[in-house]
């Protein structure tokens, strides 16, 4: 087992025997890191933080330390991070402030210089943070989707399954699934397409998805009246942004009058 002699690692963590730690990188009790992760200089592990198969910690990044809760008790709780994710340099990811609870991020996630993820949140897998983008307590961030440099997320929000927030955008309310997102506040510009693309998702069923983003935006009609709309579809994925709107505790993000959508030929 590559372990640099400078790096602290204590007796109660659980390392597997190919684990590489570099050089003053600090791991603390009841850590369990699995087969082939990689913890590299000066990178801290906290206590009872769970890291997935052939996952990477990049230097000064600061995992499962205490929560930024006044609430917080000194109860243990967990952070969980998936198989094949990359927090890169000073990144930071909070542990839960409930007893007995986890901060989750999934797999073939990537997080880049200084992102934030705060106690209690939950990345889902294969979701982009990059530089500097942060999620407030209790955030929630649905798969594939992609925070842009120094994006903030409000405490309990949530950014749907391949959803794109723009750089520098302030989600204070839900971006719903597939959406487009910029501003501060964040405001609704249109569909990812760029992203559905890359996801591999059909021209048939990004159309839909369009028709979607317009009944909600362009119609005229209520929120409520619109998901109602959408929960008939025969897309599967249109009827989740109708799911994602009616289990929506903060509201979701507003239009954009001024948004340009590309013409269906181009899709």
């Amino acid at each position: 087992m590559p372990i640099h002699k400078t790096a602290v690692i204590h007796s109660a963590a659980q390392l597997a025997t190919d684990v590489t730690v570099g050089p003053f990188a600090i791991i603390e009790a009841g850590a369990i890191l699995a087969a082939g992760c990689k913890v590299l200089g000066h990178a801290y592990i906290g206590p009872g933080t769970e890291i997935g198969e052939k996952s990477e910690v990049h230097m000064h990044a600061v995992i499962g330390h205490d929560p930024q809760d006044l609430a917080w008790a000194g109860e243990p709780s967990q952070v969980i991070i998936g198989d094949r994710t990359v927090l890169r340099e000073y990144v930071s990811v909070h542990r839960a402030s409930r007893p007995g609870s986890s901060t989750r991020i999934g797999d073939d996630c990537l997080l880049m210089v200084g992102a934030h993820v705060a106690h209690d949140c939950f990345v889902e897998d294969g979701v982009i943070m990059a530089n500097h983008c942060s999620l407030a307590g209790h955030a929630r961030v649905g798969s594939g989707a992609f925070l842009s440099a120094n994006a903030l997320v409000h405490q309990f929000c949530r950014v749907g399954r391949l959803a794109m927030l723009g750089g520098a955008a302030v989600a204070v309310q839900d971006i719903p699934s597939f959406m487009l997102s910029t501003g501060d506040r964040a405001t609704i510009r249109g569909v990812n397409v760029v992203g559905l693309r890359r996801a591999g998702i059909e021209a048939d069923l990004r159309r839909a998805i369009q028709d979607a983003h317009r009944i909600l935006y362009r119609s005229g009609r209520t929120i409520p009246e619109a998901a109602m709309i959408l929960k008939e579809s025969e897309w599967a994925e249109v009827r989740e942004i109708a799911e994602f709107i009616q289990e929506s505790a903060r509201g979701i993000a507003s239009g954009s009058r001024s948004a340009v959508e590309a013409p269906p030929a181009s899709i």
